[in-house]
């Protein structure tokens, strides 16, 4: 699996000033897709899903990934078959105002992360690799892992 990654990396470097999306039907020089979603779920010591998708070859949601990933960087498997690898992410502590489970002088209080990073291979959404990705978190004092509200994941 890790030799087709790098493959479709390699197949996508520029040539002659266009970008050539290699094993995702792309055409030379056509506009890359966005993949925007609007929803995840999981735990920070498990696995979390990504859905509410749209853009790419998706297929709507991610297949259960290990949250780690969020952190470290690695492959999101689509359910479409379809698959997106990051590099580890710069994160930012944010507000968590808008947090499920946010009270105000709470003491239990969610915390939220602000993450932002490379695409480095993608086969078969259509992604310009290398692009970019970003997205917010909140993460409950128990781990639960949502969206933040009215910040949708994506990756260009």
């Amino acid at each position: 699996m890790r030799r087709v990654l790098l493959m479709a990396a390699a197949l996508a470097i520029p040539v002659s000033g266009l970008s050539v999306v290699a094993l995702n039907g792309g055409v030379a020089g056509a506009a890359a897709a966005k993949i925007s979603c609007t929803t995840i779920s999981g735990t920070a010591s498990g696995d979390i899903t990504i859905s509410g998708c749209t853009g790419g070859n998706t297929g709507g949601s991610s297949k259960p990934t290990p949250a780690t990933s969020l952190e470290t960087g690695g492959t999101i498997d689509w359910v479409s078959g379809s698959t997106t690898t990051f590099a580890a992410p710069t994160l930012k502590s944010v507000s968590a105002k808008k947090c499920p489970g946010y009270v105000k002088k709470g003491s239990n209080n969610p915390s939220a992360e602000s993450a932002k990073g490379t695409v480095t291979a993608d086969s078969g959404d259509g992604l310009k690799v290398p692009g970019k990705y970003s997205g917010e978190v909140c993460i409950s004092s128990s781990g639960t892992i949502t969206a933040y509200p009215g910040k949708d994941l994506t990756a260009t």
